[in-house]
């Protein structure tokens, strides 16, 4: 019997029984014979099994990729520079479950969201999907943030699992009057750029979606006046310099 070894990795042992020949004993040849089988055998087994995680490997990205493309798809399309929303998605890895998302709506008004969804990997690129494919479809018929955000917390909420939620915050600009009405579930507090330059967060903030049903969510109201309205995830807050050290 002979271990089969690699790097100092047992792989399993080579083993044979009832010679044949002579007196039916092993002798030191055929021992050194053994030993030489055995590390031909743990090279071919351990090629055979490198070859097999090469090619799984190869499968997952190919599928990650999928993956990366159909979350791409869902965000919208880069408008022209004069459109008064705009967005920005850099995904850090192969998935993302951060999301933006905006569209006209039949009165003129554009409605707008975003929203992260807690964790990491292909769970939360499968909850970011579900949430920014039923905000846009609910989003075209409710009109009112508040309401908008609490039916996506009940809908989030009946099939969420492993603890899962979104933060996410949601609202509607009139481009007629500059107003931005919108309600924030749990996210990251909007910032407030005034046309004097003065920065302000707009910190009022309700559960996250997905937590449970029946949630109330409070409106607020700005009117930009020459101003922006900045919302972002924790990608920003968190993100860090070439150097490493913490954005400012």
């Amino acid at each position: 019997c002979a271990p089969l070894m690699v790097k100092g990795n047992v792989l399993g042992a080579l083993e044979v029984i009832n010679k044949r020949k002579g007196d039916g004993l092993f002798d030191q040849a055929d021992r050194r014979l053994l030993q030489v089988l055995a590390g031909m055998v743990s090279l071919a087994v351990h090629n055979a099994r490198m070859t097999g995680a090469l090619v799984e490997q190869e499968r997952m990205r190919r599928e990650l990729d999928l993956a990366r493309e159909i979350q791409r798809d869902l965000l919208p399309v880069q408008p022209t520079a004069d459109f008064p929303v705009q967005g920005l998605n850099l995904s850090a890895m192969e998935v993302s479950g951060d999301f933006y998302d905006f569209f006209r709506l039949s009165d003129g008004r554009i409605a707008w969201g975003l929203g992260d969804v807690s964790g990491k990997g292909m769970n939360a690129a499968m909850l970011m999907a579900k949430t920014i494919s039923l905000f846009r479809c609910l989003g075209k018929s409710i009109h009112d943030p508040s309401r908008l955000l609490a039916q996506l917390n009940d809908e989030i909420a009946e099939t969420a699992s492993r603890g899962m939620f979104v933060t996410m915050a949601a609202g509607v600009f009139d481009p007629v009057s500059r107003e931005i009405v919108f309600a924030n579930a749990g996210h990251q507090p909007p910032l407030f750029r005034s046309s004097a330059g003065n920065y302000c967060e707009l910190e009022e903030s309700s559960l996250p979606l997905g937590i449970m049903t029946g949630v109330g969510y409070v409106e607020q109201r700005i009117v930009l006046d020459g101003g922006r309205l900045y919302v972002f995830t924790d990608g920003v807050t968190e993100g860090r310099t070439g150097e490493g050290s913490m954005l400012e």
